[in-house]
């Protein structure tokens, strides 16, 4: 869906983007992840024109951005920023409906979409539509970026660290529902972060930036697997990246029958749906070397043992 094809942006004599050539799936999220500095919000603002490029292009299905006026290409793609932007004397249903006024939408199209992101977000109507920001939360304002981002039904949403100001427990909770809210949709999303962890956990693809430049571009797994060496294999974080392995699968995926161990009361148990991760804490701290695995409905479903957990973590050859 979106391809940048020798992307430069200079800045004086300084390059903050140097050469980037990168393609992003439709229906991927797309992380572009390095340090403060490394161009990658500046890659993302001349996606949709924020920023002009210096040289090279941006192709959105396959057309150049610079055939449109860029405030008719900002139209159609979704933008959420860390600190959210939200405008502070407008209410809630106000700020949603801004995009799709300036699309011409009628008050019945509004009124329902407002309807429809505030119920995908879990929000009552009655409770926030008429509320200024000022009387919401940090995690609730963010909520309300997401839902204004997605308020045109963009194909493309723009993401410039959107939960970067949280705490660890609101952050971790709009991540899982922006994952859940993503496949729901199907949209393509490109996020910047410079929170590896973030990055391993959203996205389908991750892209390594430092000094304007593209080091590497992988799926998580390939990139913890087969980090480039140098930047990039600090950026995963050395011996962390067994740990960081078992965080993306969950237990369902590598669990076995129950019967293959002898399991009783005392066994500790885990839900199939946490991560491989979530599992190897879990015996460490239970000091448990097999778990009992539960389905939604609490019944033993198989079981996941610390060996199995070893083999899966150890070391590419």
């Amino acid at each position: 869906m979106i391809e940048l094809n020798n992307l430069t942006r200079s800045f004086g004599d300084h390059k903050a983007v140097d050469n980037l050539n990168l393609k992003v799936e439709t229906g991927e999220i797309c992380a572009l992840i390095g340090t403060s500095g490394c161009g990658k919000s500046t890659t993302l603002k001349m996606i949709n024109r924020l920023i002009e490029p210096s040289s090279g292009t941006v192709l959105i299905d396959g057309e150049d951005i610079r055939n449109q006026p860029p405030e008719q290409l900002r139209r159609k793609i979704g933008y959420a920023i860390q600190g959210v932007g939200l405008f502070p004397h407008r209410s809630v249903y106000e700020n949603i409906a801004t995009v799709p006024r300036l699309l011409g939408w009628s008050s019945e199209q509004i009124d329902a979409r407002v309807h429809e992101l505030l119920d995908l977000l879990k929000m009552d109507f009655d409770s926030f539509a008429h509320r200024k920001p000022s009387r919401l939360s940090g995690g609730e304002q963010q909520r309300i970026g997401v839902a204004r981002a997605l308020a045109a039904k963009p194909d493309l949403m723009l993401m410039d660290e959107p939960f970067g100001a949280l705490d660890p427990l609101t952050r971790e909770r709009l991540q899982l529902e922006l994952k859940q809210i993503q496949k729901l949709l199907g949209i393509t999303i490109i996020l910047v972060t410079h929170d590896i962890e973030e990055a391993i956990r959203l996205a389908d693809r991750i892209a390594v930036m430092d000094g304007g430049k593209l080091l590497q571009q992988a799926t998580p797994e390939e990139l913890l697997r087969n980090p480039r060496e140098g930047f990039v294999s600090n950026l995963v974080g050395g011996e962390e990246r067994a740990l960081r392995l078992l965080s993306l699968r969950s237990i369902s995926d590598l669990m076995e029958p129950a019967e293959c161990f002898e399991l009783n009361a005392a066994t500790p148990s885990i839900e199939a749906s946490a991560t491989l991760r979530d599992a190897l804490a879990r015996q460490i701290w239970q000091q448990s070397p097999v778990l009992r695995v539960t389905g939604e409905n609490g019944d033993t479903c198989g079981a996941i043992s610390m060996e199995r957990l070893l083999s899966l973590g150890q070391r590419p050859e």
